[in-house]
């Protein structure tokens, strides 16, 4: 699959071991957090450099790297913000159909070392079974801050 986004190719994709960290920085959060989602554990945040239109990312609010340091009260809040965010999507997009994707470690093709899980709705496609030449091409059209507006106006 290729992506086609505008600001794609500025984005580093490589897992970065530093210091800082890129999901716990108050400035990432104010910038892409969606409010109305947010959980008592964890945050949902609109993707800056999105896979497909609508892209949203579940984000603990605790630094975690590993799915095992995950409490159990943090396992429950994922689940109610998960559907929350599917149904609100699901509403947006007009679809019940979604991929969620988790990269853990450095070798899975994750590039920001704190747990997060990618929800991603697939609104039916015009035709599948047509031959296309760029059916492999996933056009972002959206912006994450025209995605937030939309939520946030939903």
């Amino acid at each position: 699959m290729r992506i086609l986004e505008q600001n794609r190719s500025a984005y580093k994709r490589t897992y970065r071991q530093k210091d800082h960290c890129d999901f716990c920085d108050a400035k990432v959060i104010q910038d892409q957090q969606i409010k109305r989602l947010e959980g008592k554990f964890w945050r949902v945040l609109a993707c800056k450099y999105p896979y497909m239109n609508g892209n949203l990312m579940l984000v603990p609010k605790r630094h975690i790297t590993q799915m095992e340091k995950v409490t159990p009260g943090e396992w429950s809040d994922l689940q109610i913000v998960l559907l929350q965010t599917q149904k609100i999507l699901g509403r947006l997009f007009k679809t019940k159909s979604f991929n969620l994707a988790m990269n853990l470690g450095p070798f899975s093709g994750g590039t920001i070392p704190h747990l997060h899980l990618m929800i991603v709705p697939r609104p039916k496609k015009i035709n599948p079974a047509a031959f296309n030449v760029f059916h492999d091409f996933h056009l972002v059209q959206m912006s994450y801050k025209e995605l937030q507006n939309k939520l946030d106006n939903l």
